[in-house]
């Protein structure tokens, strides 16, 4: 049996650890984007009560629970790829397939992590919605081909 500590407690691990992700994060983004302009005590007053909305709303706060470890796994595996990159000499920042590559890979992960974490259940897919899935998906990459590739206007 685990000896008990304050990150046992559920005062803790329920509410003020919450409070501070969520207050921490919104402050952050706000001070970055400036939305409020650059006074202070706004962007403390809006993070303030974002925080204390969500710590209000137990199911945003048990998806936040459920997210968190699973968010820092692929954070840790992100990580290990990086430094495999950077021992291996390839330079991240420099080659652009492989920041797009990678920024695909971790879009459709948090998905998948978000899809888990708030319980969607899907009915079974048929053979038929498989089709449609990927006729869909061959759709979306002639687009993206399509409005990714150089325009060369001909000059006659």
């Amino acid at each position: 049996m685990a000896t008990p500590s304050i990150f046992t407690d559920p005062l803790v691990v329920n509410v003020i650890l919450p409070f501070l992700l969520v207050f921490v994060v919104t402050y952050a983004i706000l001070q970055k984007t400036g939305i409020l302009g650059p006074n202070k005590q706004a962007n403390i007053i809006v993070s303030l009560i974002i925080g204390f909305i969500f710590i209000g709303v137990p199911s945003a706060v048990g998806v936040t629970l459920n997210i968190i470890p699973i968010i820092a796994v692929v954070i840790v595996i992100l990580l290990c790829f990086m430094l495999i990159f950077g021992f291996s000499g390839i330079e991240v920042q420099k080659n652009k397939g492989l920041k797009i590559a990678i920024g695909i890979i971790l879009g459709l992960t948090m998905i998948g992590i978000i899809i888990w974490a708030t319980g969607v259940q899907f009915p079974p897919l048929t053979e038929e919605a498989i089709n449609y899935i990927i006729i869909f998906g061959f759709i979306i990459g002639a687009g993206a081909a399509i409005i990714s590739a150089p325009s060369n206007p001909k000059t006659t």
